[in-house]
Parts: C-alpha cells; sequence; structure tokens
C-alpha cells in the first residue's frame, strides 16, 4: 500500500486484503504493508523490484500509476503496464473539492473571489508531491486563472487536517478519505471533479458546473504485481479479485466513500484501462505544464 493508513485506497486495500488470501487458499491471508512516500512512487517501486511470484502485490492509485510517471518524478521512472503486471480494477473513485466549515465559504465561486484576493498568498493542501490530488489542484487553479501555493502532506488525513486547522485553504481529494469529515459537516464539499454529479451527493455541483468549464478529473484503483508474473498466476489473482471486489459486502462499502466499483475486473481490461489513462493523465500534466523532477 503506497499511501499512509486511512485513505480512500487505503480502505479499499484493505477490503480487497480480507477477502483475497481465503479466495485464493484455504486459511490464507493478505497482509497490508503501507509504504507511503514520493507520491506513492516510492511503494510501487518497492512492488516492481519483487521476485514476480504472485506474493508481492500493488494496490496502486492514479497517483501511483499515472500521474508520478507521466509527469516524470524522479521516483516513478517506470511504465504502469510495461514494467507491472495489471491484475484488477477496484473502480472509479469520485473527488471533491473541500474547504473548511469554518473559512466563511460556500461556493466555489466564493473560494475563487478569495484566491484572486490573495495571489500566491494561500495554500492548498495535497497529500504527496506527484500525486492525482496534487494534479487535480494544480489544474484546477491553471484552468481558473488563479496563484495559489502547493504545500504536500503525507497522506489524506493529513490534508484534512491541514484544511480544518486553516494551514491550507482547500484540496481536491478523494470522497472516501474525507468521508466522515464531510458527514460531520468539518468539512464543506463544494464541487466534485467528475463529468457527472455524485449520486451520494446529488445537491453538489460539479466543478465544471459551478464555474471552472471543462473540468474533469477522477481517481481509480487498481491491483498489480512486478512484471514478468507467470499467466496462471495471473489468473488467479485476477479472478480472486474479480470475485472479492463483486462481493456485496465489499462492494457496498466501496459505494458508500464515493468509489463505484468495476464488476467486470479482469487482467486484460485493466491492462487496457491503464494504458488509457495514463495517456489521459500525460495529457493533462502536458497542458497545464507540471513536471515533477
Amino acid at each position: 500500500m503506497p499511501f499512509a493508513a486511512g485513505g480512500a485506497t487505503d480502505l479499499a486495500g484493505r477490503l480487497l486484503a480480507d477477502k483475497l488470501g481465503p479466495l485464493l487458499a484455504e486459511g490464507s491471508r493478505a497482509v497490508v504493508d503501507n509504504r507511503p512516500g514520493a507520491g506513492s512512487a516510492l511503494g510501487a517501486d518497492t512492488v516492481r523490484r519483487a521476485k514476480p511470484d504472485g506474493y508481492t502485490l500493488l494496490v496502486g492509485s492514479a497517483s501511483t500509476l499515472a500521474v508520478a510517471p507521466a509527469a516524470g518524478a524522479s521516483a516513478a521512472r517506470y511504465h504502469p503496464t510495461r514494467d507491472f503486471t495489471p491484475l484488477a480494477f477496484f473502480g472509479i473513485s469520485t473527488m471533491g473539492l473541500l474547504v473548511s466549515r469554518d473559512s466563511g465559504i460556500d461556493t466555489v465561486a466564493a473560494l475563487l473571489d478569495r484566491l484572486r484576493a490573495n495571489p500566491g498568498k494561500l495554500a492548498f493542501a495535497s497529500s504527496g508531491v506527484g500525486g492525482v490530488a496534487h494534479l487535480a489542484s494544480e489544474h484546477f487553479t491553471r484552468s481558473a486563472g488563479v496563484e495559489v501555493v502547493h504545500v504536500p502532506y503525507r497522506g489524506g488525513s493529513q490534508t484534512a487536517e491541514a484544511i480544518m486547522k486553516g494551514e491550507c485553504i482547500f484540496a481536491i481529494d478523494t470522497i472516501g478519505s474525507n468521508i466522515g469529515q464531510i458527514r460531520d459537516g468539518s468539512l464543506r464539499l463544494l464541487a466534485v471533479s467528475t463529468a457527472k454529479r455524485d449520486p451520494n451527493f446529488p445537491d453538489v455541483p460539479t466543478i465544471a458546473e459551478a464555474g471552472v468549464p471543462g473540468y474533469e478529473m477522477a481517481s481509480w484503483t487498481v491491483l498489480a504485481g512486478p512484471a514478468g508474473m507467470p499467466p496462471e498466476i495471473v489468473e488467479a489473482i485476477g479472478r480472486a479479485a474479480s470475485r472479492a471486489i463483486a462481493d456485496p459486502a465489499v462492494r457496498s462499502r466501496l459505494e458508500a466513500t464515493g468509489t463505484v466499483p468495476e464488476l467486470d475486473s479482469s487482467p486484460a481490461m485493466t491492462r487496457a484501462f491503464l494504458d488509457q489513462q495514463f495517456e489521459f493523465y500525460r495529457e493533462v500534466v502536458q497542458r497545464i505544464g507540471l513536471r515533477l523532477e
């Protein structure tokens, strides 16, 4: 797990781990090892260099397998499908534009007014340089024509805390990582990052609807292993992961935290999805000029 405990990707990984071990062999279990750092590239590189025997796997996100390598991060000198073996696709996760309830901001327009009145003086938080939250926020600020300082933290929980403490004015992060604070009102969800509204929050507009036309971005979660895994192991893990994701209890937990589960996952469709998403994020990175050395 290339993120700190507590975020949406960590939750998805733990849900999978609980089911995956017993589905692969009676009495077995999968252990979650959190290895955060370098915008999630550190954990990814650990798996990339592991023996391709199926015992070391990566729960990767858009940050891990698209944004960081597309932006040229030094810790992410890898390709999502040439240097890894795609195994399963969990689903798409909605991201939200978040501010503190004490900020006095209740719309995207009000946030943009505050930012324009204080160019270069206010900050947005992210869960790490080169992650999807970083790219989503850079895409937002540049599309809206505002100047904001980036402050990276080590995980989604620290990002939420930074906003609530007033260290940063906003973040764009997965709803699943902040669902508790959104529900209790300590964080205000101004808009969602997807092209369509989130069914869990039908009254919350998209960022595009709220004043930044054409804006669209989402995170996602996949399971992958090192390159060169034997086909029979790929098939076994892919089949078990697909069954785990389709489990009603797992589906319910994922949906409740803003992730739309993929019920027809397979290693082949996961590979095709990763290739498509890598190209999409590479285009966004080039468009906004984000480079991570």
